[in-house]
């Protein structure tokens, strides 16, 4: 799962394992399944059981090889794959080639879930595309609103910058994008010249965890901000932080 995307067949397979050990009697008769699998795959805080959901759980695993390439594009991996399959470009703007491994398929199933909430962290601005990127924000992916005029389709966050890079240019902020003048305020720019930082929004690290990718993979999978909008119940203490037995927690 660390390295492969695995068939769906496999998933449905070790998931309906889980679901016949979880329903089943001890004698091995088979009964009936209650909940649907999706409901428990659910987190506690919503009420359900929180089990893996193995499709989203290879995406997670996927995502933070993917992430391992980014941060290091000079280790021994990255080089080889970058000579095969990305020579002209960086593995965040990589896509699907006409004759591909299994491997870079995966990694690809990674590359998309990191681009659903990766954002930039802005160092010495080279980097980050004005219009493009995510960065306004460390804590949900925001950039500025379009389209962009045309003179500076290829603008970047260092011309936003002072010649010495060591704060924001208020004079071209306000000339280019300054509906978006407080936000950038608000971001420290590096004063030594660091280069630009891809991060995992909302975290205080910044850096990609597999249990956070496996969060946002499963919420994109089930869509479960939509599934749950009207539970206003509190799980967590309602339920699961009670003194009691762990079966009547269960059996709630």
């Amino acid at each position: 799962m660390t390295c492969f995307k695995l068939p769906v067949s496999l998933c449905d397979r070790i998931q309906s394992a889980l679901t016949r050990y979880w329903w089943d009697g001890n004698d091995g008769s088979r009964k009936m399944a209650w909940v649907s699998w999706t409901k428990m795959t659910q987190p506690k805080a919503k009420g359900s059981l929180n089990f893996k959901d193995f499709q989203s759980f290879n995406d997670a695993f996927l995502a933070k090889l993917s992430w391992r390439l980014i941060n290091n594009p000079h280790c021994l991996l990255s080089r080889v794959l970058k000579g095969k399959y990305f020579a002209d470009e960086t593995f965040l703007t990589a896509s699907h080639k006409s004759v591909e491994s299994h491997g870079w398929k995966g990694l690809l199933v990674g590359w998309d879930l990191i681009c659903s909430n990766a954002g930039w962290a802005v160092g010495n601005g080279e980097s980050i595309h004005v219009w493009t990127d995510s960065w306004l924000s460390n804590t949900e992916q925001l950039r500025p609103m379009g389209p962009a005029p045309e003179n500076q389709q290829d603008l970047m966050v260092a011309h936003l910058l002072l010649p010495d890079k060591s704060d924001w240019d208020r004079e071209a902020i306000r000339r280019v994008i300054p509906h978006e003048e407080s936000k950038i305020l608000s971001l420290k720019p590096s004063r030594t010249g660091a280069p630009d930082k891809l991060i995992w929004l909302g975290t205080r690290s910044g850096e990609y965890t597999t249990k956070l990718g496996y969060r946002t993979a499963l919420e994109r999978k089930d869509n479960a901000e939509a599934n749950h909008a009207g539970d206003k119940f509190d799980w967590q203490k309602g339920v699961w932080k009670l003194h009691t037995v762990p079966k009547i927690k269960l059996f709630l």
